[in-house]
Order: C-alpha cells, then structure tokens, then sequence
C-alpha cells in the first residue's frame, strides 16, 4: 500500500474500498501487512478499518533477524487452508506463530 501511495494512487485505493460495492468497514474484515508503515499509510488504515490496530514487530525502521518469514501457497479450498494453517501451528508448537 506505501509503494501504490507514493506513486500517486491514493484515489484508485479509495475508489475501490469506498464507492465500489465492497461491504462497509463495519461489516467485513480488513487486513494490511506492511514491512513499513509511514504516517501517511497509517491514516489511510485507520479510514478503512475497524477498530484500526497497529502491531509493530521489533524496531520500527530496521529489521529483526529472529523473525522467519515463510510463503505457503495454498488453494481456494476452504479445508486445505485450515490444514495448513494446522500444519504451521503444531510444526514448532512453543513458537509463536502468526497466520
């Protein structure tokens, strides 16, 4: 979202989670995964969320090195996402381990 703000598409972004026919903020779950997450991005955020919340993960601005980032792809299947999902939690059962 900060990369498609700095180049100037902040009225597409709002076009099309505001007046497209993507249900009110109240009535559906928004998620926003950014490795930065400047003021402006942050404003944005708090308009389209309810209730917005940051969670920052080490220090703002550097990275951590104890994190391990992992892709895993899955297919529409409702059932094989929970399996995975499953999968991460119980392969490190004393991590802690967000999906």
């Amino acid at each position: 979202a900060d990369r498609m703000l700095d180049m100037g598409f902040e009225p597409q972004i709002r076009q099309v989670v505001l007046k497209r026919d993507m249900p009110a903020k109240e009535q559906r779950q928004t998620l926003m995964f950014s490795a930065t997450f400047p003021a402006p991005i942050q404003k944005l955020a708090a308009e389209f969320m309810r209730p917005y919340v940051w969670i920052g993960v080490g220090r703002v601005g550097s990275s951590v090195e104890s994190i391990k980032q992992e892709l895993v792809l899955a297919t529409n299947d409702k059932r094989h996402k929970l399996e995975l999902a499953l999968e991460a939690l119980r392969s490190e059962p004393l991590a802690r381990t967000l999906v």
